[in-house]
């Protein structure tokens, strides 16, 4: 089936179901497609079938603007995009197959269409009547009005006896106006037909109702980020709020708990979603080349310069450039990244031409950026530029309920060409006992090395390795637990541990804590710390 995707400013409001009957379009509410746009005629336009072709037929007398040129006569195809004012409508074939992951379902959203064929539970909620209203999608069938006949009956003055109704096709549920008096609109659109998705509101006289996922699937994924827990609702909200608009947003958070999958998230929840989002680890690349690396360069502009390069920022172009571990930024590069961010600009080493790009940051650290302003180590206008919206990301610890739930979700990947296996209960238990200092990233390597390693197919507690602490980790155990103490009590008595339990030999006590010898060597002669010393 083809439908049309009414859509603004890069948000879709709105899926129109091509089906057969030639679809009108226009500003009058008589038309099947009612637009509230004052540059669109009161009869703009006409959309049918005509064997396997698509005809659409101007009504203006002005022309409708299709792909670019205006035309009073042409066929359309899948992909072609028909301009109203600030509204789109895209044609596009029906898509039929059911979602790989549903929705998250802690809270409305319009960001994930109900698929075809994909038995989505929804729900209506609102007011009526002026008391709260919630009602399931139930059935095939549901009329509304004011007539006491109706499946829901609403007493508005505005609505008419028999106004609207909810049905079911193809698995998808679509609401149809009754040719009601003041008509039924979508996200403000007012239709004949249109197909619903969760988040979408329906407004008919003076009520409203939403359309809310009832899902009840154990698994819960939201554009990878897989779920149970309470503690995540506020991070998918953030999402959902967050991304639609152009503004820079940090993700915070520990490693491995899963910033970049927050960063993806946010992409394709925006209106560059079908753009490059492009993704740069700022601690990963030396001083030297971090501004080549973000802004590009001129031949010549160095040694080893020998073409003419793109930075990051013109690769992302009207798309979104993802900045991990933005804390690591030196100094100097962080002054050109704010200037690029407050207009717009930048220049390629090298060179004094400015170059515009439409780029969207998004900006991931696992360091406190307040505590490095404190000490002069990040630029604190810089901080506010990219902290306009904050999405913090808890630990693994702070989501219990997730722990099992991700355990199953990267087992089943890690035997998806293999035996499936299981874990016992035992082997659950353990896990919900860990502190996983390296949060998801860790979860997902011990769940993938007993897969991979034990021969049974029912993975018990013992097949579970775990790493043992770095010095980083005890650390960061250390703020947790012992408030008490310093960073550098802490760090002390890591060190002495280690070489005890060694036998004073430098480089396992290295290895355990994970550091490099010179290092430890480093930080024994700092605390003047001997290699036979013992607790």
């Amino acid at each position: 089936m083809l439908e049309f995707v009414i859509s603004k400013s890069g948000k879709d409001l709105i899926t129109l179901p091509l089906d057969g009957d030639a679809v009108r379009i226009g500003r009058a509410g008589t038309n099947d497609l009612s637009l509230p746009e004052p540059t669109v005629s009161r009869h703009q336009c006409q959309i049918s079938l005509e064997g396997d072709k698509i005809r659409l037929l101007d009504h203006s007398g002005k022309g409708t603007l299709v792909d670019g040129k205006r035309v009073s006569d042409a066929e359309l195809h899948p992909g072609s995009r028909i301009f109203f004012g600030e509204l789109t409508a895209t044609l596009r074939a029906g898509r039929e197959e059911s979602l790989a992951t549903p929705t998250f379902t802690g809270g409305s959203t319009n960001i994930l269409p109900a698929a075809r064929g994909s038995e989505v539970a929804l729900s209506l909620s609102g007011t009526v009547s002026g008391k709260p209203f919630k009602a399931k999608l139930a059935g095939n069938v549901l009329n509304v009005g004011t007539d006491p006949g109706n499946d829901i009956v609403i007493d508005d003055s505005f609505i008419s006896a028999f106004h609207c109704r909810f049905f079911k096709k193809d698995g998808a549920w679509f609401v149809a106006d009754l040719g009601s008096t003041n008509g039924t609109s979508v996200n403000g659109v007012q239709v004949g037909e249109a197909r619903l998705e969760p988040g979408a509101v329906v407004s008919m006289g003076r009520s409203s109702l939403t359309v809310e996922d009832d899902s009840d699937n154990k698994m819960k994924s939201f554009f990878g980020l897989v779920s149970e827990d309470p503690s995540m609702r506020p991070v998918f909200d953030a999402i959902r709020r967050a991304s639609p608009s152009d503004e820079t947003i940090l993700i915070t958070g520990e490693s491995g708990s899963g910033k970049e999958l927050v960063a993806h998230a946010c992409h394709k929840l925006s209106r560059r979603k079908g753009q490059p989002i492009v993704a740069l680890n700022c601690a990963a690349i030396t001083r030297d080349l971090i501004e080549s690396e973000l802004f590009g360069h001129e031949k010549g502009a160095f040694t080893g310069a020998q073409i003419k390069r793109k930075g990051l920022f013109e690769e992302a172009d009207k798309g979104t450039l993802f900045l991990d571990e933005i804390g690591e930024l030196a100094m100097d590069v962080q002054a050109k990244l704010l200037r690029a961010l407050e207009s717009g600009e930048i220049r390629r080493v090298g060179s004094n031409v400015p170059v515009h790009v439409d780029t969207r940051v998004v900006a991931a650290t696992h360091r406190s950026l307040p505590e490095r302003v404190r000490k002069g180590e990040f630029r604190e206008d810089l901080y506010y530029r990219i902290c306009v919206i904050e999405i913090p990301l808890p630990p693994l610890r702070k989501r219990p309920a997730d722990i099992p739930l991700l355990a199953e979700h990267f087992l089943a990947r890690a035997t998806r060409s293999t035996v499936p296996k299981r874990l016992s209960n035992e082997a659950i238990e353990r896990l919900r006992e860990y502190r996983f200092p390296g949060n998801v990233r860790e979860l997902k390597h011990i769940v993938t090395r007993a897969a991979i390693m034990c021969p049974e197919t029912t993975i018990e507690a013992d097949q579970l390795i775990f790493a043992p602490p770095t010095l980083a980790d005890r650390v960061a155990e250390s703020q947790i637990y012992h408030k008490g103490k310093t960073l550098k009590e802490v760090e002390i008595e890591a060190l002495r541990q280690a070489l005890a339990a060694n036998d004073g030999n430098q480089k396992a006590a290295a290895r355990v804590l994970g550091i490099a010898r010179s290092t430890l060597i480093n930080k024994m002669e700092k605390y003047q710390i001997s290699a036979r010393e013992q607790n």
